[in-house]
């Protein structure tokens, strides 16, 4: 991916808000800045060297800038089946509806609907993922067109590391990364065993064990629903978290998705530094699969980052419409309106969904010499008046649709408004014809 030098000129930084501007009583700041990026970095903030030639300059002067929203767990492919199995019980969702036209599906149907959810990530902020599919190369390549910042592993089922399914699928993975250096993408890679009721015991170990000898961090379904508890339970005589620490999967760098039914046992496992949980209250509660206790796992201290799910289960991959379900769950799960701030659900959608997905080390800031993986905000959107708390505004009254320019990795991927590698109507068109042959 080529980068370009691009100018921010007079911006808000929503991120310094506290830090570098005279800040009045109603907690909003004057104070604008140029913003230089160049080699897909911010190479300049204030004063810009006079010999920087911007191959664009964006108005900034009623936008405010923030890092781009991370989707810390989604299945991009699955956008083809928004709508089509929903008001279901999970179980019906899962192997009655969606695991059936799984199987149907081509790689070249998954690429647009890869396209399809990209379209919307890119329109609504989000400028990283993690995604687990079942497509080896198509996402990625998919990621690469588009442009977003991908976190890809590939889904594993199986019993045991001599399960022909498993050997095929840690072998697509390994292909997978090694297709990714041949393009060029910026993507990077977990080990992802589906769950812990497709997986067996040794499948799991084998899944770690690769893990390691690649050096990537896993990502797994983890504690989702009632029955995947229960059975837990009853068959091993430990909850679902448990189990998988006793196999060593929470002593490496883990991703648990959902993580909506815990025991007490389960938080100061979940609080281990090499931990994160990735939320999806939206998915969650629309498959009635319930709450998960969010708030009670910050307190505890662990790492929460948010996601949207797959579009099939969401129906959206808006980041802006999860963050405001997980503020409010929270708050009334907890009956409490002071829990989940939205100061701190922000910090949920990109900060530690950038230490989730290891890309902490240079993403996330708004500092000189980090990536450039940035959102504006067009702060004159009626959702977003009055201005009295920008960070209120983007959780409690945003829809994503103020989100005006998307910058990854240095390059432009939409500017005011107007998607720049992505073409909608041939989007709009390949996805008829994968649905026409839907039942």
């Amino acid at each position: 991916m080529t980068s370009e030098k691009i100018l921010l000129k007079q911006v808000r930084i929503l991120e310094q808000v506290k830090e570098r501007g005279e800040i009045n009583e109603q907690g909003k700041t004057n104070e604008r800045t140029d913003i230089a990026i160049a080699d897909g970095k911010i190479c300049a903030i204030g004063t810009v060297p006079e010999d920087f030639k911007a191959d664009t300059v964006i108005d900034g002067s009623h936008k405010t800038v923030l890092p781009g929203l991370v989707n810390a767990h989604t299945h991009v492919y699955m956008s083809v089946f928004r709508n089509y199995a929903d008001d279901v019980p999970f179980e019906t969702w899962l192997f009655g509806k969606i695991a059936p036209m799984e199987d149907r599906m081509t790689p070249e149907d998954a690429y647009w609907g890869c396209m399809l959810s990209f379209a919307e990530m890119i329109r609504s902020g989000t400028t990283a993922f993690l995604d687990m599919h079942m497509f080896p190369r198509t996402v990625v390549r998919a990621a690469h067109d588009a442009g977003l910042r991908a976190v890809l592993s590939r889904g594993l089922q199986g019993t045991d590391r001599t399960d022909q399914g498993i050997i095929r699928r840690i072998n697509e993975a390994k292909d997978e990364m090694e297709y990714a250096k041949e393009i060029g993408s910026i993507a990077t890679f977990m080990i992802s065993p589906h769950a812990i009721y497709t997986c067996g015991e040794d499948a799991l170990r084998y899944a770690l064990e690769t893990a390691e000898e690649l050096q990537i961090p896993v990502h797994i379904h983890m504690a989702e629903t009632r029955k995947e508890y229960e059975d837990c339970l009853a068959q091993r005589g430990m909850t679902p978290v448990r189990y998988v620490d006793s196999l060593g999967l929470l002593d490496h760098k883990i991703v648990l998705a959902h993580c909506v039914r815990l025991a007490d046992e389960d938080y100061p496992l979940l609080a281990k530094p090499l931990v994160a949980v990735a939320a999806n209250p939206a998915s969650n509660a629309k498959l009635a699969n319930g709450i998960a206790p969010v708030a009670r796992m910050l307190r505890e201290g662990v790492c929460v980052s948010l996601g949207t799910d797959g579009a099939s289960s969401n129906n959206s991959q808006n980041m802006f419409t999860d963050m405001h379900l997980l503020s409010l769950l929270a708050k009334a799960s907890e009956e409490d309106s002071l829990v989940l701030p939205a100061k701190e659900t922000l910090q949920i959608a990109t900060a530690n969904g950038y230490r989730a997905l290891g890309l902490d080390q240079n993403l996330g800031k708004i500092e000189e010499g980090y990536t450039a993986d940035l959102i504006l905000i067009n702060e004159d959107a009626p959702s977003l008046l009055p201005h009295f708390d920008m960070a209120s505004a983007l959780v409690y009254s945003a829809n994503g649709s103020e989100v005006s320019d998307v910058i990854v990795n240095g390059k432009l991927l939409m500017k005011d408004r107007e998607l720049l590698t992505i073409d909608e109507e041939k989007i709009r068109f390949e996805i008829s014809r994968i649905t026409a042959q839907f039942p």
